[in-house]
């Protein structure tokens, strides 16, 4: 909060309040080591300024009434819809808070006057825009073919009554021929090719 200074910011704000307060989230030591290791360092100097200002709640909220709060609850890091919302929900004396990716609890009281609150959570709450998008891809399946085109696709039959023989040109003989990737059809001397696509 020194590094940051938003600790000169909160002391002002305490200082010239009159009515009202503020409410800190303070992460229990055991919560920074469950981060990924040197995730703190990987952050720019404003967003380890968002991340702090994300445990900020710029109000006074008494331990009877995180209950009237409304999600997403409004942080000093400000409101950004899908970014930095903090969800609060209060049920039996337990307090959760969810980022939409780090799910606590409130764990206890360190400090509470009539201005400000501070509570100990479980973890360090990071706000979702921290945390990479994954793009996903989803595949289309291939369309099976209509019923008619299948219908359509089959070869015809041939005549079973009438025995095929070499004088007669004009029968309907089918005779199939397979190619390397094709059936080729020979139909009354028309050429009809069905490629077959493997997967």
């Amino acid at each position: 909060m020194k590094t940051t200074q938003l600790i000169n910011q909160l002391n002002s704000q305490l200082l010239t309040i009159k009515s009202g307060g503020l409410t800190i989230l303070a992460p229990e030591d055991s919560a920074f080591s469950e981060l990924k290791p040197g995730f703190l360092n990987t952050l720019s100097n404003e967003q380890k300024l968002e991340l702090l200002q994300f445990h900020v709640v710029p109000d006074f909220v008494s331990s009877s009434n995180f209950d009237t709060l409304t999600n997403p609850v409004r942080t000093l890091a400000g409101n950004k819809p899908g970014k930095v919302e903090l969800n609060v929900i209060s049920y039996g004396g337990n307090v959760n808070i969810s980022t939409g990716h780090v799910n606590t609890t409130i764990s206890g009281i360190i400090y509470s006057d009539k201005h400000l609150a501070i509570y100990k959570v479980g973890k360090v709450l990071i706000p979702s825009e921290f945390f990479p998008t994954k793009k996903i891809v989803a595949e289309v399946p291939a369309l099976a073919p209509a019923p008619a085109a299948i219908e359509d696709a089959k070869a015809p039959k041939a005549d079973k009554e009438k025995p095929v023989s070499s004088e007669d040109s004009s029968s309907s003989q089918v005779v199939p021929t397979v190619t390397s990737s094709a059936m080729r059809i020979d139909m009354c001397g028309t050429l009809v090719a069905l490629v077959g696509i493997v997967f």
